[in-house]
């Protein structure tokens, strides 16, 4: 089975956006113009301008606009004046600290130039005098970021869009992690697709242990005792006799739910409509009874369909 992106639906068309941003330069005769400014000025947000052209940077390079300050006008900001802005957002979020996507939504110059300068964010915070958030964003890993997609897919019940990380704060890392790590939030949503179709023939191979993104446990534990109590009572097949592992790995788990439409196949509940809800996959013929990892023998179950199915199980 190959999963696929949703196709991309464009609300505005190209031309609209760099009109407008041409527009604005324009009036303000700049050949360099940041997005503070365009926000002041401009008709479209930076999450419409970044579904398109993933990028504000991108978006000016078309229409001829500089991307970069020179290093002339970067060292007419000076480090007090980046430490003062930061202490700004901090009294704005009411808050010791400030968080990376605070600051982009907040701040007065450019947090990737502070980043930049800095090379971590947390050595502003603490020239500044503010608290380190204690989140290096530069070691934030591909395999972390496609964990943190897939939570997020699970979690909506869809392809999660640019506007949910930016305006909805459904991530626990900021568009820019995104950015930094795959030029783009789209290319990002590429990349985990690339890597869910990955080693298709190979679908049950354990590739990767998968965390659950709630405080629901699931019932695994439950579930080996059962099928070890189950197997010395009646003779079940043993590990040994098993084409595939009994773990299930990320891509493969990731396949079933969205065949499934990330719902419980039992009950119907989803974390989309119900943020309690915690989805297993389970496999339909128990793997101690012969049941393999393959896509046909899985199914998505909420955790309490699941907890009760073993109980069936433990009644036979």
């Amino acid at each position: 089975m190959k999963f696929e992106l949703n196709e991309y639906k464009k609300q505005l068309t190209d031309d609209e956006i760099l009109t407008d941003i041409k527009r604005v330069a324009d009036e303000l005769r700049v050949d360099y113009l940041s997005i503070r400014l365009y926000k002041q000025h401009g008709k479209y947000s930076q999450t419409a301008i970044q579904a398109h052209f993933d990028t504000w940077k991108h978006a000016c390079s078309i229409v001829g606009l500089r991307t970069e300050r020179t290093p002339k006008e970067l060292k007419l900001i000076t480090d007090d004046n980046y430490y003062e802005d930061l202490r700004r957002v901090s009294d704005i979020i009411n808050s010791d600290t400030v968080p990376y996507k605070a600051y982009k939504k907040y701040g007065r110059y450019s947090a990737e130039h502070i980043f930049a300068r800095f090379k971590r964010w947390d050595i502003a915070l603490k020239n500044a005098g503010l608290r380190e958030t204690g989140l290096a964003k530069e070691k934030v890993s591909e395999q972390q970021c496609f964990d943190e997609i897939e939570r997020i897919w699970i979690m909506l019940g869809r392809q999660p869009t640019s506007t949910d990380i930016i305006k909805n704060g459904v991530s626990i890392y900021s568009i820019d992690t995104f950015k930094r790590r795959f030029g783009g939030w789209r290319n990002a949503l590429e990349a985990f697709v690339r890597y869910i179709n990955s080693n298709d023939n190979d679908d049950s191979s354990p590739s990767h242990k998968y965390e659950p993104p709630t405080k629901v446990e699931t019932n695994t534990n439950q579930q080996e005792q059962t099928d070890s109590a189950k197997q010395k009572k009646s003779g079940d097949i043993s590990p040994k006799s098993h084409k595939t592992s009994r773990e299930i790995n990320l891509r493969l788990r990731f396949k079933v739910m969205a065949r499934d439409n990330f719902k419980c196949c039992m009950c119907g509940r989803s974390p989309a409509t119900d943020p309690s809800i915690v989805l297993h996959i389970d496999h339909i013929k128990p793997w101690a009874k012969g049941g393999e990892t393959t896509m046909d023998n899985l199914q998505t179950l909420c955790s309490k369909c699941n907890l009760g199915k073993s109980d069936i199980m433990l009644e036979q």
